[in-house]
């Protein structure tokens, strides 16, 4: 195996959720590493994952940047993360993640359906989201 190969190889398997292939399984891994950080609050995992300059527009128009974002993560209640319909085009170093997260109350029942934009650059050996974008879902006529 070339040592090039090799290395790519060795970084899929590693056990770092932040090392990821340069692919579309890569900016998968990528999501699921930022799900599984917010479900159990886990600063240091998305303080890796999301570049410094990572910019955030909430559903309600509202700007939060890395530091922000962090803060608010250890007083933030435990809220599970639903996201499915996830699509991701990459372009080069770039990649964009498409999908939509649903938020449900302890009994199940859905809060809110969020739809979400991710832009990823390709940085130290993983995937580095540097902007997220999310809009409320619209409910659905009776």
């Amino acid at each position: 195996m070339p040592f090039a190969a090799a290395l790519v190889f060795a970084a899929h398997l590693s056990a770092d959720p932040l090392v990821q292939p340069r692919s579309v399984g890569g900016v998968r891994a990528a999501e699921a590493a930022w799900t599984e950080a917010l479900r159990r609050r886990d600063g240091a995992t998305l303080g890796r994952l999301l570049a410094d300059d990572f910019v955030d527009t909430t559903w309600q128009g509202a700007r939060r940047t890395k530091p922000a974002i962090l803060a608010a993560l250890a007083g933030a209640d435990p809220q599970p993360v639903a996201l499915s319909d996830l699509s991701v085009s990459l372009h080069g170093d770039t990649a964009v993640a498409r999908g939509l997260n649903t938020i449900r109350a302890a009994d199940g029942a859905v809060r809110a359906r969020v739809r979400f934009t991710d832009v990823f650059l390709y940085r130290d050996g993983g995937w580095r989201a540097i902007a997220a974008q999310e809009t409320l879902e619209a409910a659905a006529a009776p």
